[in-house]
């Protein structure tokens, strides 16, 4: 394998696929699977070792780490070993997502957004600039968590308990906001801005404030550009979305034709 940029180390025991560009000064750690079609930039490390990797060099292997097709991983971005992540991937700069991480498709994480492992991601999700996740999150499909975000994991700090956050499909997380250790949030729930939100938020709340309180139910919530109910955010959003060009219930039904086959 030859590569035109410098600096560049790719194990032997990488896979990586057709039209793949590395960047200079990166570094592909063994048994790291990269999809056709990705763009790994500078300064990037794959496959990142976990802790034993140090203490027992001569019997560690690391993990296996997946990323999809048609990546985007910006510069200084570090993906841990044993991570799984699927097609359609992309980071912004100095991206973290550490080991035993799993992402669907069509995700992505943005720039100094730190992902500490553990934690599950499931389609289209959208994790904004300096979004913190602490360990054992769950998160379902079309979840957005804006700008400086912090979700945390451990009820009693400092404990041995590691009880993350979980977020169901279309979840909206406002800018700024803090998740205690063991919340759910419900399906289409909306989180104001710089909320403190300690206890479990229903499908269909919105809530803000702190502690954060339940304020109205989102489908009342009136767009300011059409004075029309906005929500559920999926019938007037449609940017990057499956449903773009042909409406989200069109999409709905597609999905449930192909199920039936």
């Amino acid at each position: 394998m030859k590569f035109k940029n410098k600096n560049i180390y790719v194990s032997g025991t990488a896979n990586i696929g057709k039209n793949v560009k590395i960047g200079d000064n990166t570094v592909i750690y063994d048994n790291v699977v990269i999809g056709d079609n990705s763009i790994i930039a500078d300064n990037c490390v794959i496959g990142e070792p976990l802790h034993n990797y140090y203490s027992d060099v001569n019997t560690y292997e690391n993990p296996k780490t997946i990323i999809g097709k048609n990546a985007v991983i910006r510069s200084f971005t570090i993906i841990y070993a044993s991570c799984e992540i699927g097609d359609n991937f992309t980071t912004g700069h100095r991206a973290t997502i550490r080991e035993y991480t799993k992402i669907g498709n069509h995700c992505s994480v943005g720039t100094n957004t730190d992902i500490q492992g553990y934690t599950t991601f499931g389609n289209y999700c959208r994790l904004h600039s300096q979004v913190f996740v602490a360990q054992r999150s769950e998160f379902g499909n079309f979840v957005f968590v804006y700008p400086g975000v912090i979700i945390t994991d451990d009820p009693h700090p400092p404990s041995n308990i590691s009880k993350g956050v979980i977020a169901k499909d279309y979840a909206q997380i406002g800018a700024g906001s803090v998740i205690l250790s063991g919340v759910i949030l419900g399906e289409n729930c909306l989180i104001g801005a710089h909320s403190f939100v300690n206890k479990d938020v229903m499908p269909y709340s919105l809530v803000a404030g702190n502690p954060a309180k339940f304020i109205k139910d989102v489908r009342e919530i009136r767009s300011k550009d059409t004075s029309k109910s906005h929500y559920p955010w999926m019938y007037n959003f449609e940017r990057n979305m499956p449903w773009a060009g042909i409406g989200y219930e069109a999409w709905l039904e597609s999905q449930k034709s192909d199920e039936q086959k």
